[in-house]
């Protein structure tokens, strides 16, 4: 729009020195003020990635609906219901539309699973909140057995020992993005980061933001408050991308994870800023009725209205064109990308993490989840 603008205005001023014409000058700039002016709007333009759901969403979420509704340890009634209402377990239907009808209940299964424990750090300390995955780490890793009387424990080990049953290699690809996303959530840091640069660095960690290549090996301990496991190094995944190649059996090379890793960074910003425009208002609420570490607000909204000066609504209508402009740089570098040629796995694992993005952005426009009347109106 800017550029529009300027060129025009170049040209007039250009065409007004060469010809020595104030009238043709005039001309050019009354021109630009019929133009219409800005006008605000609340419903951004559609995204370009694809939306779609898999074949079996349908069973599957009546499938999971009822094992998380039934086994879950909600608070309450009204919690369950909503739950259900908020069509959790469609999110990985959307998500993973192309996943392998023998993997998607698990594929499912462990996203809904981080939706629910995140929920229940929400409404904790961060100390509360580094206990409780500190004592699941080791029941999600199978050295240690689950109280069955305990669904949270139990829930979380046969998960993630279905799962290793399926294909141990991948699995471990998902628990890396899964134990940094988790530990992420109760880290104080979440507090100290007021501009953009450092709440996207620490929402990359809250997306999942794995170092290691191939993540072959997990952490054998809940890392230490100001140690780093050394695992933790070099090229990034996230956890809902490592389950996406879990859900299509994506085995790669760490030469292909290399060459793929500029989209990672792409692939976290535009989610992350996606869910927080349309989580916010749900985020402020439930901050204002907890008062909990856990929900403290770290949301790309608050801090785009902190760094501009803008109300959140006007800044959610920015955010929203620049996660447009994400989708473009991601066009531009997919088709280069492809020119050069590259193997089947690493063309599906890149259409399936544009099919994530889509689904993502779908789902959160309508789901209760957020509780917002005015999104599912407003939805493109």
């Amino acid at each position: 729009m800017f550029q529009a603008f300027y060129r025009t205005i170049w040209r007039a001023l250009a065409l007004g020195r060469s010809s020595g014409s104030e009238y043709e000058l005039q001309a050019q700039l009354a021109q630009m003020r019929l133009t219409p002016g800005y006008t605000a709007s609340d419903v951004p333009p559609p995204t370009n990635f694809p939306i779609k759901l898999h074949p079996k969403a349908d069973e599957v979420c009546a499938e999971l609906d009822q094992y998380f509704y039934k086994n879950w340890p909600w608070r309450n009634e009204a919690e369950g219901k909503l739950f259900l209402q908020s069509e959790t377990n469609r999110w990985a239907c959307l998500a993973m539309p192309n996943a392998w009808d023998s993997r998607v209940v698990n594929s499912v299964r462990v996203n809904t699973l981080l939706f629910l424990l995140d929920d229940i750090a929400e409404r904790m300390t961060f100390t509360e909140g580094k206990a409780l995955y500190k004592h699941l780490t080791p029941i999600a890793l199978g050295k240690t057995l689950p109280d069955r009387n305990k669904p949270l424990e139990w829930i979380t080990y046969d998960i993630w020992k279905s799962m290793r049953a399926t294909d141990a290699e991948l699995t471990e690809v998902v628990w890396q993005g899964a134990l940094l996303c988790i530990m992420a959530q109760v880290d104080d840091e979440r507090t100290k980061c007021p501009d953009i640069g450092s709440l996207l660095k620490h929402r990359e960690k809250e997306a999942g933001i794995a170092r290691h290549p191939l993540f072959h090996e997990p952490p054998s301990t809940f890392p230490q408050k100001g140690k780093k496991d050394p695992e933790l190094t070099s090229s990034p995944c996230s956890f809902v991308a490592g389950v996406l190649r879990f859900a299509q059996g994506i085995h790669l090379t760490p030469a292909e994870v290399s060459l793929i890793s500029p989209f990672f960074t792409l692939y976290s910003v535009h989610g992350v800023t996606v869910n927080d425009i349309l989580s916010y208002d749900k985020e402020v609420r439930l901050y204002e009725e907890t008062k909990c570490e856990g929900a403290f607000i770290l949301n790309m909204t608050q801090a785009f209205s902190n760094d501009t000066g803008l109300p959140q609504r006007a800044s959610k209508r920015v955010l929203w064109i620049l996660i447009r402009e994400w989708e473009k740089i991601w066009a531009d570098k997919a088709k280069e990308l492809k020119a050069r040629g590259i193997s089947k796995a690493l063309s599906e694992y890149l259409t399936g993490m544009e099919y994530v993005l889509g689904g993502n952005e779908w789902w959160s426009w309508r789901t209760k989840r957020y509780q917002n009347k005015q999104l599912v109106a407003w939805a493109p």
